[in-house]
């Protein structure tokens, strides 16, 4: 995810584990499940290699932001910054 977002720094990269789900309203994401959904946003990018580098050389890439954002976290779109929205969802497994 961190090379596609690094090739286009407008995108917002989102990454979601199991038993995690993002809800997504107007220009809000809300996180919800056990796990953790991982952001990671490129337009801060001060420097890269990803266009001149070698197939066989690693990437390079300084101010890369990535946020682990776990339930009842969230992000607001325009500002790529997480937000607490509200308390975590209580989960209950029935037997």
């Amino acid at each position: 995810m961190i090379d596609a977002v690094s090739r286009n720094p407008p995108v917002l990269g989102i990454g979601i584990d199991e038993d995690m789900a993002i809800v997504v309203e107007g220009h809000k994401l809300k996180v919800i499940g056990t796990g953790t959904v991982y952001l990671v946003d490129a337009s801060s990018v001060g420097h890269s290699n990803i266009a001149e580098a070698a197939a066989d050389q690693a990437l390079s890439i300084y101010d890369l932001k990535r946020h682990v954002l776990s339930s009842g976290a969230g992000s607001i779109f325009e500002a790529r910054r997480p937000a607490h929205l509200s308390k975590p969802e209580q989960h209950h497994s029935q037997v």
